[in-house]
């Protein structure tokens, strides 16, 4: 009887773990999806867009080489919306994502790369990032963001 009740309490385990497994799965593939999508309405230059995927209060930071914006209000009136008006086209996209999910609270890192074309010039970058995510009852929005560029490569003499 005894052995009985261990392959019971094994197989009750077993199935509970299964379960955790396959939800964080899911909540890493959605924290990835918000990622994905955020860059992308960065690459659409469409505010209202972008706004669908981060917290629009003054919890918001964003730390761009050496720069920091706190609160979206700041980073959108006095960063963001003034670069994406000089912009002509821009690809920005990130790859390479690695999710950790606790509860409510997510976090990534991630490598970016970016190519925009303005009048005067043309931009390509690539670098790092590490995002902090939280849950909300319309999905996982972007709560914090910090991205450096690589630095450039000098040419070989």
């Amino acid at each position: 009887m005894r052995r009985k009740q261990w392959y019971v309490l094994a197989a009750v385990l077993l199935m509970a773990s299964t379960t955790m497994v396959l939800a964080h799965g899911d909540e890493h593939e959605a924290v990835e999806k918000t990622l994905k999508n955020y860059a992308a309405a960065i690459a659409s230059k469409d505010i209202s867009k972008v706004e669908k995927y981060v917290v629009t209060d003054e919890s918001f930071t964003v730390f761009e080489g050496g720069h920091v914006n706190n609160g979206w209000a700041d980073y959108r009136d006095h960063h963001l919306a003034p670069e994406l008006k000089q912009f002509e086209s821009i690809d920005y996209g990130y790859d390479n994502i690695k999710v950790e999910v606790d509860e409510n609270m997510a976090f990534a890192t991630f490598k970016y790369k970016i190519a925009i074309k303005m009048k005067e010039r043309n931009i390509q970058a690539e670098g790092l990032g590490t995002a902090i995510l939280v849950s909300t009852p319309s999905g996982w929005k972007i709560r914090h963001l910090h991205t450096s560029r690589s630095p450039r490569r000098k040419p070989k003499s």
